[in-house]
């Protein structure tokens, strides 16, 4: 298709987000950290860039319709970037690659030299972006199911408290050993309290025996972020008290439906969620490029 690319300004998010948003509602063109109405999408893109027209292009067509785009979430003390899309609307698969490398391309090319790492992701089902990533040298990792809960359920028996910064030495060092390289680091995660933004600990006579960060999302679903279970607390139903007490904490701010995301592989976790009465919605696979995650 012939297109012409720009740098998009804040007025045209709307009519990007509207764009995405028929997409979005289609698995074989699925991508993550999006949600699938506009108003959400839009909404998303501005509380996850600190500036979204950074790294972001536009295609249109030469009546001004979007033809595709392309934005970069990027992480500058990281180093790292996360790319939303590239959203393309054709089922060609050879016109999409040729319409995502020409974003792709182009965006890339607005990251600074301090940014080398990178993500895509998509729904398993996607049905070019897979093959397209790795072709641009990207590696596949092992991909995540998304599970959804939208009922209530019994509250924690557990108690837990709010986080507070003196926990970075005790929860910001555990979570940096559960999730490595991920995208918060304790001392953020630890950090980033807020109205929509709970994290709860779980102690018995003074010792760590778990936490979870959950938040309220702009579409208003609550969303599991991480729980985290000390290695001597395993297998006493810790996880299961802690993710009790994350959905409450959500409700409590009004949310109806909580999602998170678990990987594949990871038996015993998605276990667990069944068990709560979460239920697996798709699958998402990342592709990385500069980092891997354990």
């Amino acid at each position: 298709m012939t297109v012409e690319l720009r740098h998009p300004t804040d007025t045209d998010l709307a009519a990007l987000a509207g764009f995405a948003a028929l997409l979005q509602a289609r698995p074989e063109h699925h991508v993550p950290y999006l949600g699938i109405d506009p108003a959400t999408i839009a909404e998303e893109v501005r509380a996850d860039v600190d500036d979204w027209t950074e790294a972001a292009v536009v295609a249109e067509h030469a009546d001004g319709s979007v033809a595709g785009w392309l934005v970069g979430s990027i992480d500058h003390d990281m180093g790292r970037v996360w790319w939303f899309g590239p959203f393309v609307d054709t089922d060609e698969p050879g016109e999409w690659r040729a319409a995502a490398d020409q974003l792709y391309d182009a965006a890339a090319g607005r990251l600074g030299e301090h940014v080398d790492e990178e993500e895509f992701a998509f729904d398993a089902r996607h049905f070019v972006g897979p093959s397209w990533t790795v072709a641009r040298g990207f590696a596949a990792e092992p991909g995540s199911a998304v599970v959804t809960l939208d009922q209530a359920i019994a509250p924690a028996e557990l108690a837990t408290r709010p986080m507070t910064p003196d926990d970075v030495a005790t929860v910001g060092r555990l979570h940096d050993e559960l999730f490595v390289n991920t995208h918060t680091t304790g001392a953020a995660l630890v950090d980033s309290t807020g109205p929509d933004r709970i994290r709860l600990v779980a102690e018995r006579d003074d010792d760590l025996l778990g936490y979870i960060a959950v938040e309220k999302q702009p579409d208003g679903s609550g969303y599991i972020d991480f729980v985290g279970v000390g290695p001597a607390s395993r297998r006493q139903g810790i996880g299961s008290q802690l993710v009790r007490a994350g959905v409450a904490a959500m409700a409590d701010l009004g949310c109806t439906q909580f999602h998170l995301t678990v990987r594949e592989a990871n038996s015993a976790a998605r276990s667990l969620y069944a068990g709560l009465g979460f239920e697996e919605e798709r699958v998402l696979l990342p592709f990385r490029r500069g980092f891997t995650l354990p």
